[in-house]
């Protein structure tokens, strides 16, 4: 838990954090506030190869001032690793060396199938929640982790 207090203990007043849910197709993508409270979904992004997913998740966030990301790890209902668990550690790894910041895992278990269920109760249709189901799962990720922060702070 000490890491992840020190994700945010370590920011300055402008830097924002970064959820990211990880797909074998898409990535999504989110974003908090400055003040770390809220996490708003921003994009989805199509897969390409770790390097060109890099270069492409810099592209969109270079207006924000990253201080961290939030990186959704899925692991099986027993709390086991499985391969894309293994995927998402690999990603993970890249993803600091290439931006030089920290990054943290967050247990996403179950994160799509909730946003899944919300997005039914809005009556949208099953191809409008495909297409915003990752980046809404992203900052559920990321909303989880601020919340956590503040009722441990």
């Amino acid at each position: 838990m000490d890491d992840q207090i020190n994700l945010i203990d370590g920011l300055n007043t402008s830097q924002i954090l970064v959820g990211l849910d990880l797909g074998t197709k898409t990535i999504g993508v989110a974003v908090s506030d400055r003040l770390k409270i809220i996490a708003s979904p921003l994009i989805t992004i199509e897969r390409n190869g770790i390097k060109k997913d890099l270069l492409r998740l810099s592209d969109v966030l270079i207006e924000y001032n990253i201080g961290g990301f939030v990186v959704g790890l899925p692991k099986s209902l027993d709390n086991t690793e499985n391969n894309q668990t293994k995927l998402v550690r690999n990603f993970n790894e890249e993803l600091i060396l290439f931006f030089k910041i920290s990054s943290i895992l967050w247990d996403e278990r179950f994160s799509s199938d909730v946003i899944f269920k919300e997005l039914r109760k809005s009556n949208l249709s099953e191809s409008k929640i495909k297409k915003s189901l990752d980046k809404q799962s992203a900052a559920y990720i990321l909303q989880g982790y601020l919340d956590r922060y503040r009722n441990i702070k």
